[in-house]
């Protein structure tokens, strides 16, 4: 009788590890195909894993381009004249994301960063400056990406 209970717990730990494993195969670059896909975020706090107020300022989902095994991501800013600077860890280095589209009218702009690794927290900076009140601020900040939302 133990054994057979030790056997069924066993396979029972065996399918969690399995299933535990299957979102940080699915999130590496080496995993996805070359292509385009969609994912979810949240931005962090610097120091909580809880939604910064930036949080507000970022469009949902994000872009994921994935080619030659490498991902990059891209995001759209809201209010985007208030956010003066973004950038984002790369290879232990901050750099300023790279701006793909601007929307004057709409106050957005699009910008896109190397991302090594989904399952793992990307941290970033940003600048902000808001004229009309006086205010202005950096603050680093963290994203979380969902590797279990990715769409094609």
């Amino acid at each position: 009788m133990r054994k057979r209970l030790a056997s069924s717990v066993l396979l029972v730990l065996s399918f969690v590890v399995l299933l535990a494993g299957a979102p940080l195969q699915r999130a590496s670059a080496a995993s996805l195909e070359s292509g385009t896909y969609t994912v979810q975020y949240v931005v962090w706090k610097a120091n909580s894993d809880t939604a910064s107020t930036a949080n507000t300022y970022f469009e949902k989902p994000a872009t994921l381009i994935v080619k030659d095994g490498k991902i990059k991501a891209q995001v759209t800013l809201n209010n985007s004249s208030w956010i003066t600077k973004f950038q984002t860890l790369d290879k232990g280095t901050y750099k300023d994301a790279a701006v793909i589209s601007t929307n004057s009218t709409l106050n957005k702009r699009t910008v896109e960063f190397n991302v090594s690794d989904l399952n793992h927290v990307l941290p970033a900076k940003v600048s902000v400056n808001v004229p009309l009140i006086g205010y202005k601020g950096n603050y680093d900040i963290r994203l979380k990406f969902d590797a279990e939302s990715i769409q094609s």
